[in-house]
């Protein structure tokens, strides 16, 4: 149990200081500023994950992640925000694990050059 809070804690944590730094708002704020096809690509992505596609959610998040543009980092902060809501019961009952989740923020946000921020954050592959 406390080792769940604490991997979700970081990955809610540092889509939360990615917000801050990069956009300069919060998470939900800026998903709100986002064109409405933009916004129903996120509830989606959010819907399908919370309906037990959670890897088909993660790897159309990460597919994304390769058009880094400025609305797919909010919409995947919003994704992984709510990724990190999620109990590990459900995630395992999914076929998903909690390391999983962190492995793939990491390389989301890696995929933005945000991999120093990370690493400084979660610790770098090689420790």
């Amino acid at each position: 149990m406390f080792e769940q809070d604490w991997i979700m804690r970081q990955i809610h944590e540092m889509a939360k200081m990615i917000a801050h730094v990069m956009l300069n708002a919060e998470v939900c704020s800026t998903v709100a500023e986002l064109p409405q096809e933009e916004r129903d690509l996120a509830d989606d992505l959010i819907n399908r994950m919370k309906s037990g596609n959670v890897q088909e959610a993660v790897d159309a998040v990460n597919r994304l992640a390769d058009n880094n543009t400025k609305n797919n980092l909010i919409i995947g902060l919003e994704f992984y925000s709510h990724l990190s809501d999620m109990d590990e019961n459900f995630l395992e009952s999914n076929a998903y694990s909690l390391v999983k989740a962190r492995t793939d923020f990491k390389a989301f946000a890696d995929k933005f050059g945000l991999n120093q921020m990370t690493d400084l954050y979660f610790g770098s592959d090689s420790e």
